[in-house]
């Protein structure tokens, strides 16, 4: 890690920002930016904390000056929770801060960045979605804000590595849905594994399920996102974007009755609202490209991430004291 320089985490105190944190660190990262806004930073060697609200120009400038590497996740959540809630403001504010970091990014001429993206941007056919495809169409209408956002985002990135030549090396990472310890577990935010993880926590009876439960989503656990980002590192120029995923998806049924078992919920009570629309199943995506230039494998199975992610809501949450 220290033949890269400086490495600027952006987020450092949200999901992936925290699991890449610790990942660099393992790995021996000694001279680490990280950034924090709302939730308060924490100890770690190694670590120089500047607050920065990425919301404003002159706050990303100050938050990137001096870092050869940029890794940006910082942003708002568009879970369907909040999008429902406020269709706008989460994609308009993560819009600023991409554009922010960005621009902050090549002003400072850095080596590398590498950028959290989303699969939302991908349109809405049959088939398993594989890079190329991303602007093949419109994303779909539930996801058509948040999709062109990560669209754009992406493209200025090119714009600025490719065509400008002001970032050396760049990479637009994909992921499928996200989670793990440090997620987002307000109820009126939260997307649907954190929110069975507080249902089950709090022993809430009966566990309500919008729809049938056969929606499919694929999921994967922050610390493999953040070795991805991490492996990422070995690209030393031009522009890539790439799609991380798990090899399977699963339904809405198999991760609670999951979650039901690795924490000993054995009295609970399931009830399927099918008067609720429960959402489609998510579009499919192939990693393999991604694989292929990296060697990266996601490591943590749906069971083991499920158990880490309840263990740390267990310990951290108030429910269980």
């Amino acid at each position: 890690m220290k033949q890269f320089g400086r490495i600027a985490v952006l987020g450092a105190t949200g999901l992936v920002g925290r699991h890449l944190v610790e990942t660099l660190l393992a790995r021996g990262a000694t001279d680490i930016v990280a950034t924090y806004r709302a939730r308060p930073a924490y100890e770690a060697k190694g670590l120089e904390w500047r607050h920065a609200d990425l919301m404003l120009p002159q706050s990303a400038r100050a938050a990137l000056r001096g870092v050869n590497v940029v890794l940006q996740c910082a942003g708002k959540l568009s879970t369907a929770a909040e999008l429902r809630r406020d269709p706008v403001g989460s994609v308009t504010d993560t819009l600023r801060i991409g554009v922010n970091v960005l621009e902050a990014a090549a002003a400072e001429n850095v080596d590398r960045l590498v950028m959290l993206s989303s699969c939302t941007g991908y349109p809405e056919a049959r088939g398993i979605k594989e890079e190329a495809g991303m602007f093949a169409g419109d994303p779909p209408a539930a996801w058509f804000g948040v999709g062109w956002m990560h669209r754009y985002l992406e493209k200025q990135l090119e714009w600025y590595c490719r065509h400008l030549g002001r970032i050396g090396a760049a990479t637009a990472l994909r992921p499928t849905l996200i989670y793990g310890p440090h997620d987002d577990f307000k109820p009126e935010s939260a997307h649907f594994v954190p929110s069975f993880i507080h249902r089950v926590v709090a022993r809430e009876k009966p566990i309500e399920v919008w729809g049938d439960g056969n929606q499919t989503r694929n999921l994967i656990h922050a610390a493999d996102v953040a070795s991805a980002v991490i492996a990422t590192l070995a690209q030393d120029k031009g522009y890539a974007a790439y799609n991380v995923a798990t090899p399977r998806s699963v339904s809405m049924n198999e991760v609670l009755t999951t979650l039901l078992e690795v924490d000993g919920f054995t009295d609970a009570k399931v009830v399927h609202l099918l008067e609720k629309a429960g959402g489609a199943s998510a579009l499919e995506v192939s990693s393999a490209a991604f694989a292929a230039r990296f060697g990266w494998v996601p490591s943590m199975s749906l069971r083991a991430g499920l158990a880490d992610t309840i263990d740390w809501y267990r310990r951290t949450s108030t429910l269980a004291r």
